[in-house]
C-alpha cells in the first residue's frame, strides 16, 4: 500500500528531470484496485504534467463497482483498464475463488486491450472451453503457463489434449490470433545456440522500464519487489544482483531447441531457491514448456498447408522448416 507522498517522490524522479516523453505510467500489485483512492491522484498528477502520458492498471475485476467504472469510463481515453482472469466463471472460482467479473465492462470500454489469461494445472481442464467462451464473445486474449508452479506430467498431458482443441479451432478461424505467449510462434529462432565466448546481459528491464517499490526503491524490474521476494530476501537479492553481469543459463537450457520461448527469470530462481543459475523451470514446468511448443510448431506447418507451403520470406521459411524439426524430434522422444 503505497503512500502518496511515496508516488508523489517517484513521480517528480522521473518526470521532472525528464527530457524524453515518459509513454506510459504501469501500476501493478497485488490488486491495484485495493488503492483505489490514489489512482485518480496519480492520474491527475501525471496528466497535468504529461498530457499525452498514457496510464495502465491490470485488474482482476473483483472489486469493482459502479464508483470506480464511472471514473474509468470518463477516462478510458488516457487510462487503460486491463483485465487479468483465468476463463469462463468456474476457472475463476477454482483459482480466485469469484465467479461475477463483469467482462462486458472491459471488452465494451477497452476492446484492444486483450485479457490476460494465466493457466494453473487446478483448472487446465477447462482451458479450451474458456478461451472459446471469450474468442465468441469478441475478446482478445493473452495468455501462458503459471510460473513458479509445479507441472506434473498428468497436468502436461490435459495441457496437449486442451492446446490441440485450440489449434483445431485457430485453424477454423483463421482471423483470430493465436494467443502469446503460450502460441509463442517465433520458430525462426529455435535451435540457436550462442557461441560460448558471447555473454547475454541479464533481462533487468531498467534499461527501458523503471519498476519502483513501495517504498520509493528503483529496481532492476518488478520481480525484485518485497511483494514478490519478501522484505528480508529482497534486501540479498538487490545485493546479490551486483554481482551479476551475464544471464546465468544452465548447461541444460543452452543446448534447448526452444529456450527462446521458455523464460529463465533469475529473479523468480532467487525467490524459490536463493541461487540466479538454478532455472526452476527445469523442476517446474520443462514438460508443459514442450507441449505448449509443440501446439506451436503444429500450428505453424498447419498454416503452412493451408498456403500450399508458399513462403513469403526467408524468415517464415525458416520459421516452418524449425517446426518440423522440432516435431520430428519430439517424436523421435515420443517413440523412445
Amino acid at each position: 500500500m503505497m503512500t502518496w507522498e511515496q508516488v508523489v517522490s517517484i513521480l517528480e524522479k522521473e518526470f521532472l528531470n525528464q527530457t524524453e516523453v515518459i509513454e506510459s505510467v504501469d501500476l501493478i500489485g497485488g490488486e491495484p484496485l485495493l488503492n483505489f483512492e490514489l489512482i485518480p491522484r496519480i492520474s491527475e498528477w501525471v496528466w497535468a504534467h504529461s498530457p499525452q502520458t498514457k496510464i495502465f492498471t491490470r485488474t482482476n475485476g473483483t472489486l469493482l463497482d459502479d464508483e470506480k467504472k464511472v471514473w474509468f469510463i470518463k477516462n478510458k481515453d488516457r487510462f487503460i483498464l486491463g483485465l487479468s482472469m483465468d476463463g469462463m466463471p468456474d476457472v475463476n472460482f477454482i483459482n480466485r475463488g469469484v465467479k461475477n467479473i463483469d467482462y462486458d465492462f472491459f471488452v465494451n470500454n477497452w476492446a484492444d486491450n486483450p485479457i490476460k489469461m494465466t493457466f494453473f494445472p487446478s483448472s487446465i481442464h477447462l482451458l479450451a472451453d474458456s478461451a472459446i467462451m471469450l474468442y465468441d464473445k469478441g475478446y482478445k486474449l493473452t495468455g501462458g503457463l503459471a510460473q513458479g508452479v509445479k507441472w506434473d506430467s498428468k497436468h502436461s498431458k490435459i495441457l496437449d489434449e486442451q492446446l490441440s482443441r485450440l489449434v483445431e479451432y485457430y485453424m477454423i478461424h483463421p482471423s483470430i490470433n493465436p494467443m502469446e505467449p503460450i502460441f509463442d510462434l517465433n520458430f525462426e529462432k529455435a535451435f540457436w545456440i550462442p557461441d560460448e565466448d558471447i555473454e547475454e546481459t541479464p533481462c533487468w528491464e531498467q534499461a527501458n522500464i523503471h519498476s519502483y517499490d513501495c517504498d520509493g526503491e528503483l529496481l532492476p524490474c518488478h520481480m525484485f519487489s518485497k511483494i514478490v521476494q519478501g522484505e528480508k530476501k529482497r534486501e540479498r537479492i538487490l545485493e546479490d544482483m551486483k554481482s551479476i553481469h551475464n544471464e546465468l543459463v544452465s548447461e541444460k537450457c543452452m543446448k534447448c531447441p526452444i529456450r527462446w520461448c521458455c523464460k529463465n527469470c533469475m529473479a523468480m530462481n532467487y525467490q524459490h531457491t536463493g541461487d540466479f543459475g538454478n532455472n526452476i523451470n527445469l523442476d517446474f514446468m520443462c514438460e508443459a514448456q514442450m507441449v505448449a511448443a509443440t501446439a506451436s510448431a503444429k500450428l505453424i506447418v498447419l498454416k503452412s498447408i493451408d498456403r500450399d507451403g508458399m513462403f513469403n520470406t526467408n524468415e517464415e521459411y525458416e520459421r516452418v522448416n524449425n517446426a518440423i524439426r522440432f516435431l520430428k524430434m519430439r517424436k523421435e522422444v515420443d517413440n523412445g
